[in-house]
């Protein structure tokens, strides 16, 4: 998996952008449906979103869900709160 630092012009968006496509490409960030969660409970906000704690599907797997608010959310940002 490519970090950040890899890239050598982090001021170009668009490097973010592609750091992100290709992460979910390759999986290391795994794109979920937000059916597959039930139990949905409200935990934090932050400056870039909410969070909230969620069960996955029929199980007792836990998951922190994390929603970005895209006004003032930038794909840098959004790198870093991952």
């Amino acid at each position: 998996m490519k970090k950040m630092s890899d890239f050598i012009n982090i001021k170009d968006s668009n490097n973010e952008i592609d750091w992100l496509e290709q992460s979910i490409i390759n999986k290391h960030i795994i794109d979920y449906k937000y059916s597959d969660f039930k139990n949905i409970q409200h935990i934090g906000s932050d400056s870039f979103g909410s969070d909230f704690r969620a069960n996955w599907k029929d199980t007792d797997t836990i998951f922190v869900l994390k929603s970005f608010n895209n006004q003032k959310s930038t794909p840098k940002e959004i790198i870093k709160e991952i």
